[in-house]
Order: structure tokens, then C-alpha cells, then sequence
């Protein structure tokens, strides 16, 4: 039987109820990121980390002091697992599911509906590498050779295409420019730091197709 293919996705959880399970490491780091993602957190573990508590403290995410129980996934949209109890684990996915929640547990691939993958950020730009759950310390390793790639001038290409997007009419014309913005001239212009240049050309391109200058 084929291992299934994953489906890459980037979720925007600003506002959404994501309940996490577990103490340790990797629920420091998770309900932090969670909270980071503007997620309305409920944290579920016997003892939790100075970080953890202190977001519970400043009303960053809910915190629940005692052992999971099924009341916890109520009102939930999302389900985060990060405990060594194997046992909690499995009881937390099988609920979840049974209450049709996607649910992640942090090392056991066969009880995730889907997959974490590496992350590395520069402003807006996102680098993520997935091994499917199969092999995280490799997705690590090459998460962070790519970042390592990855340029102050990319980080103010992208935030300037993120500009142009919302200033400039939807349809074929905008994406076109946008693409030249990044692999032609104007683009190779402006990582090199000739941003005046660069921006000449976005003008004079603009002018071309819409008339007016932005």
C-alpha cells in the first residue's frame, strides 16, 4: 500500500478556537506559535511552562490546570496533541475524530490528519519543508539552508507585490506585471539595491497599462 501524498497548506487561524493537549517542549513551542497565529487557544495540561503560564496570565489563551477529559473539545475547531501519554493520545484523537475535529499529535504520524511541516519566516515570505511526518529533523536541516537563502531584498520584493496587489485591478495584467516585478529586470534591479531603478520600471509599466502612475 502507497504511502498518501500530503497536501501542503498554510491555515489562517486568527480567531479560531484550537484546543492543545500536553506540557513539555514541543507544547511550549506549539501553543505559542498558536497564540502568535491569533488562535483563541485552550490549553489542557497537569503543569505548564513558565511561557505558557504567562500568556495564560496576560489572557493570551485559556489555560486549564488538570488531565485532559473529553469536555475539553467542545466548541474546538482544531486539535493539537503534544503529551508522551500514549494512552492520552490516542483517547484525545479517537474524540476528536468521533466529533469530526482534524487533530495533530506531535510525533505519532499514524494519529495526525495532517502534518506540521519545518517553518522558517522572513516577514512574509514562509519556508516550509515536510518529510510527511517520516523524517522531521530532516525537514530541519533543509528548512534551514533554504531560509538561510532568503535576502533582506526578497522580504521588501514580497512586501511591495503585496502593495501592488491591493492597489492595482485584478486580471491577467496585474499578475503579469507582478511576475515581471519578480523575474525580470526590475526585480534583479532591486535585490541588487537599485531600488530607484526598480521602481522607475514598475512605474513606467504601470503607466503602460493603466495609464497613471501609483
Amino acid at each position: 500500500m502507497s504511502t498518501p501524498v500530503d497536501f501542503p497548506v498554510c491555515l489562517r487561524l486568527e480567531g479560531k478556537r484550537v484546543l492543545l493537549v500536553g506540557a513539555g517542549k514541543i507544547a511550549d513551542e506549539r501553543g505559542q506559535q498558536l497564540v502568535d497565529a491569533g488562535a483563541r487557544v485552550r490549553l489542557v495540561a497537569p503543569e505548564v511552562s513558565p511561557r505558557l503560564r504567562q500568556l495564560a496570565d496576560a489572557g493570551r489563551l485559556e489555560l486549564r490546570e488538570r488531565r485532559w477529559s473529553a469536555e475539553d473539545l467542545e466548541a474546538q475547531q482544531l486539535v493539537f496533541v503534544a503529551t508522551d501519554d500514549t494512552e492520552v493520545s490516542h483517547r484525545v484523537a479517537a474524540e476528536a475524530r468521533a466529533r469530526g475535529l482534524w487533530v495533530n499529535t506531535a510525533d505519532v504520524p499514524d494519529l495526525c490528519d495532517f502534518t506540521l511541516p519545518s517553518v522558517g519566516r522572513r516577514g512574509p515570505l514562509v519556508v516550509a519543508v515536510s518529510s510527511s511526518g517520516q523524517a522531521p529533523a530532516l525537514a530541519r536541516l533543509l528548512r534551514e539552508r533554504f531560509v538561510a537563502q532568503v535576502e533582506p531584498g526578497h522580504v521588501q520584493l514580497a512586501r511591495l507585490s503585496g502593495w501592488l496587489r491591493k492597489r492595482l485591478p485584478r486580471g491577467a495584467a496585474r499578475m503579469r506585471l507582478l511576475k515581471q516585478l519578480v523575474e525580470g529586470e526590475a526585480g534583479v534591479l532591486w535585490l541588487r539595491g537599485e531600488r530607484r531603478a526598480a521602481w522607475a520600471q514598475v512605474r513606467a509599466a504601470i503607466a503602460e497599462q493603466w495609464g497613471e502612475t501609483t
